[in-house]
């Protein structure tokens, strides 16, 4: 006789966990209205002009040959408004993506590379604010 019931060694156990239902709950550490409203603070720097959209293909085709995972405020708020971010980590990993492309490809005396350190470390300072105990 075999057993049909699917329940073979160790198997079975610990299935009724799925009730909490944890997947679809955020997890106490996302504050959703905190990140969009540091995102909109990023957005009105007077240094974030070159970080608001995409970078332009037409203008800037070499780019997106160097960076293989491009990042933008844009970006980030469409991915806000649309619940894809779990965590404040998760926001903050793509900031930060956008700023470690920025050095990546652009010199650090650049008007660009200086508007990303200047970024960055205003970032970093807004966040450890917001955040205290993330990252």
């Amino acid at each position: 006789g075999t057993d049909r019931s699917g329940k073979g060694p160790g198997r079975g156990r610990g299935r009724n966990k799925r009730n909490d239902d944890s997947r679809q709950r955020r997890p106490s550490s996302y504050n959703h209205e905190l990140c969009t409203n540091l995102l909109d603070e990023l957005k009105t720097h007077h240094c974030a002009w070159p970080f608001l959209s995409p970078v332009d293909k037409s203008q800037f085709p070499e780019y997106y040959k160097y960076i293989k995972h491009p990042m933008d405020f844009e970006t980030i708020s469409k991915k806000l408004e649309t619940f894809k971010y779990v965590t404040n980590e998760d926001l903050y990993k793509d900031i930060k993506l956008i700023f470690n492309n920025c050095h990546k490809f652009n010199e650090d005396e650049s008007e660009v590379g200086q508007a990303g350190l200047t970024m960055s470390c205003y970032f970093d300072k807004r966040f450890a604010e917001l955040f205290p105990r993330a990252k």
